[in-house]
């Protein structure tokens, strides 16, 4: 009898009602954010691109997200990432670029007797963004050496030296670009970033066009032969002399000027992305620091700097100051780490503010307009053919101040949507509001 009722009792237990009990489980606000990038970077139209991203927090050493990080990708103008960090760490903030005036001869009643030679160590600011107007300041060059004795030269317009003694274009820069600004000629005279004005016939009238020059060097020395000559100055022998005068022998220096301090060159550098700056820079690396002004010994110094830094020495491949070579190579990490490197030096607020600011200003002030990444993000572009990086800092809406890299290879669809996926993320990490918000 008692088993028939406790089969009864469990007969009438099974046949009640079930209520669930199930718990959904939920996701900490770091999944959220990595499945958010996850679903960007694996969409079917990136299906064939190379992409590498990384996100790290400096503070903690804590990564937030990684996606190929440690492959190598080609960084187009996130190469200037590397060039002006390491100009800033090894150069210092106050370094400035020196052109110094000398004679081969004396000066007897405003007669040079010889040559005017001019020593350049590649001053790049000698240019309409920086100066204004390049034409004007050559000419308040030309009024320094009338005020230092120059009247006549007997001689010519000389340059001497030879700090830069390689080639003046990059390695691996395309043909393509040779004529244009963005692959104009660099060498140690250097007159507004390599490219000069022309008058040519279209249309049935004259129209001035900016074409870049074959010879740095016989730019700079027209330019001064013409601040000079509108000054009454003589220059009896022809302006501009093939070659570099070795320096060898008795001078006499007239006259030196100096370029604005490389914490000022930072900004129309980085925020416009200006190529001859960056080779500038790395030559100008090699000259101070091993005595020899070539790419090859300031990717030297680049590479030491970034060994101190962390940064493995297969982790990037430096073939110019600039980006625009496609032989250049870098990892998301090791541009991560630059980041923090530089971060943690002395002068970084010079680094910091040179870098384009999300919509405001440089290469990325028509992005991420009325986002939270607004006047949050700064940031270094890179863009060549087939070719997006996107790398810097932002501040996340819990106070964290992140270190990021977005590098893209090999994506032939329309270049905006590489675009639209990176200020996708930086609003992502923007709005992010911590690892432990619930």
């Amino acid at each position: 009898m008692r088993s028939i009722l406790f089969l009864c009792i469990a007969l009438i237990a099974g046949c009640a009602p079930q209520h669930s009990t199930s718990v959904v489980p939920v996701r900490s606000p770091i999944d959220v954010l990595r499945h958010s990038i996850d679903s960007l970077v694996n969409g079917p139209n990136f299906a064939r691109a190379n992409l590498g991203f990384l996100v790290v927090d400096p503070q903690t050493g804590d990564t937030l997200y990684s996606h190929n990080a440690g492959k190598l990708f080609m960084p187009a103008s996130n190469q200037k990432l590397l060039t002006s960090s390491v100009a800033l760490a090894q150069l210092g903030p106050d370094y400035r670029f020196a052109t110094t005036f000398v004679t081969r001869g004396k000066i007897t009643n405003g007669v040079v007797a010889g040559d005017l030679i001019v020593i350049g160590r590649g001053d790049p600011t000698v240019s309409d963004r920086v100066k204004g107007n390049a034409m004007a300041f050559m000419q308040t060059v030309a009024d320094s050496l009338v005020a230092h004795g120059v009247h006549r030269i007997n001689g010519s317009l000389r340059a001497g030296g030879n700090a830069f003694p390689d080639s003046i274009y990059g390695y691996g820069w395309e043909w393509d670009d040779i004529r244009g600004e963005s692959a104009a000629p660099v060498d140690e005279l250097e007159f507004n970033e390599g490219m000069t004005r022309h008058v040519v016939h279209v249309d049935n009238r004259d129209t001035l066009v900016a074409i870049a020059t074959d010879s740095p060097t016989n730019s700079y020395l027209s330019a001064l032969a013409s601040g000079l000559t509108r000054r009454g100055v003589v220059i009896s022998q022809t302006q501009t002399q093939p070659g570099f005068d070795n320096l060898a022998g008795p001078l006499d220096t007239l006259y030196s000027f100096y370029s604005p301090a490389l914490r000022d060159i930072l900004k129309p550098f980085l925020k416009p992305s200006q190529n001859q700056i960056g080779e500038a820079l790395i030559k100008a690396l090699g000259l101070e620091k091993t005595g020899v002004g070539m790419t090859d010994s300031g990717a030297v110094v680049i590479k030491r700097q970034l060994a101190a830094w962390g940064i493995d020495s297969t982790s990037t491949v430096i073939y110019d100051g600039s980006g625009m070579s496609r032989h250049d190579l870098v990892t998301p990490e090791a541009i991560v780490k630059i980041l923090i490197g530089i971060q943690r030096d002395p002068a970084f607020a010079s680094f910091y503010d040179a870098l384009p600011i999300a919509g405001i200003d440089g290469t990325i002030r028509t992005r991420m307009i009325g986002t939270a990444a607004a006047s949050n993000i700064h940031a270094k572009t890179g863009t060549l053919e087939f070719v997006r990086s996107l790398s810097g800092y932002v501040t996340t809406a819990a106070g964290e101040k992140l270190v990021f890299s977005m590098l893209s290879n090999h994506y032939p669809g329309p270049v905006a949507d590489v675009t639209h996926l990176q200020d996708q993320v930086g609003v992502l990490l923007a709005t992010y509001r911590g690892r432990f918000t619930q």
